[in-house]
């Protein structure tokens, strides 16, 4: 059984040596070549557009982007098919082909849930806009009734200086009445002043949501893990974007591993069993050598023979 020269040149494999192996031996050779390009084919799609879309690189800079991720890619796999098999080994391999694929999934989930992440995007901005406004409101409507609260009191004042049950005692219209009155007309000004504000705070926070819906500053300018939290936030208030969401995600998340598992459902062959037979004669005579040439009898011959 043969193998593509393009197959050996992928997992770096030379032809002299895969002309010896036997048919199991090719065929998980090819199911290795073929499972290793669907992570790389992931990464470097989901790189070049986070590149492009995200962070607004141009098409060239974009195309190096998802090279350097292929390749990445490209080596780690390698690295996972070159490890040899054991327990741990197989729990080390699964545990970084798991965080791969966690990231890979992430990201391809941001490619594929745009429109719902700039959806959240806006909603949140819009949401942080209103909050924002609110609390000054809020603020607003405090200094709102505490200057009316003293304007009532300034002008209660003045109301008992004119008749003359407090302050002075006099019932007049002189000048101590007349500058409590000027005090109370301050504050009833004051007063207008603060409720006029309220109005103005409202018209800000309308125009401000306004510009804000017809700006696209919120969904260009947010980042990697703004992107990742409106996605999370999205699917948190939405049961049925949830679900599709965790069957895309785990769908993509086997594509990531498919390079570990396939490394691990395939058994032993007979070339594994034939190379584990000589690594183990090659061994026993390195160890019978060391032996015989690190013992008492050996360093008596050398002393025998060297006199």
């Amino acid at each position: 059984m043969k193998i593509n020269s393009y197959f050996r040149f992928v997992l770096g494999e030379h032809p002299d040596q895969v002309a010896l192996l036997h048919h199991s031996s090719i065929k998980r050779m090819k199911a290795f070549a073929i499972a290793i390009h669907i992570p790389i084919a992931l990464w470097a799609m989901t790189g070049f557009i986070i590149a492009s879309q995200t962070f607004q690189l141009d098409s060239a800079h974009a195309t190096a982007v998802s090279l350097f991720c292929a390749v990445l890619i490209y080596m780690v796999e390698r690295l996972v098919l070159s490890s040899p098999k054991g327990i741990s080994i197989n729990l080390l391999r699964l545990f970084i082909g798991l965080l791969m694929a966690i990231l890979g999934a992430s990201a391809v989930d941001l490619v594929v849930f745009e429109r719902e992440v700039a959806q959240q995007l806006r909603e949140s901005g819009e949401l942080r806009i209103k909050s924002d406004y609110d609390l000054m409101l809020t603020k607003q409507i405090d200094a709102v009734e505490q200057a009316k609260s003293d304007w009532v009191k300034a002008q209660e004042a003045a109301n008992c200086e004119a008749n003359g049950t407090c302050g002075s005692r006099i019932r007049s219209l002189g000048p101590v009445y007349q500058q409590v009155a000027r005090q109370a007309e301050l504050m009833r000004k004051e007063h207008l002043t603060a409720v006029t504000k309220i109005d103005s705070l409202k018209s800000e926070r309308s125009q401000a949501i306004t510009e804000f819906r017809n700006s696209s500053a919120a969904v260009e300018q947010a980042g990697l893990l703004s992107r990742i939290q409106a996605l999370h936030t999205y699917n948190m208030n939405n049961t049925a974007a949830l679900v599709a969401w965790s069957v895309f995600f785990l769908l993509i998340l086997f594509f990531e591993l498919m390079v570990v598992l396939v490394k691990i459902m395939f058994g032993e062959t007979v070339d594994d069993q034939i190379e584990r037979v000589r690594e183990a004669v090659s061994a026993h005579k390195a160890s019978s050598y060391e032996d015989a040439m690190t013992s008492p009898l050996n360093n008596a011959r050398q002393l025998l023979g060297g006199t």
